[in-house]
């Protein structure tokens, strides 16, 4: 009996791809906060889970703290691409 395992979509993917895939998704994040895209901004859901750094910033300051969490949050995730892209050359 053959057990050959298939390879699975994730094992193709190198830290080059995978970087800018994060960094794609970070800059929609980014594009969607700065054009005020409803499904960014659209925290339905459980909230009572410990801290949340978007709902402090929106009790704190409203709408503009959310915005600016979420503009926060997609620079963090584009830096993470940059990061895994630079650590993956070496």
């Amino acid at each position: 009996m053959n057990m050959n395992k298939e390879p699975d979509f994730f094992s193709n993917i190198t830290p080059t791809s995978g970087g800018l895939i994060i960094i794609a998704l970070g800059v929609l994040l980014l594009i969607g906060a700065i054009r005020r895209w409803k499904w960014v901004f659209d925290m339905t859901g459980e909230r009572n889970k410990g801290f949340n750094f978007l709902l402090f910033l929106y009790d704190l300051f409203g709408d503009k703290g959310l915005r600016v969490g979420v503009i926060i949050t997609s620079v963090i995730i584009i830096l993470g691409g940059i990061g895994i892209m630079c650590v993956g050359k070496q």
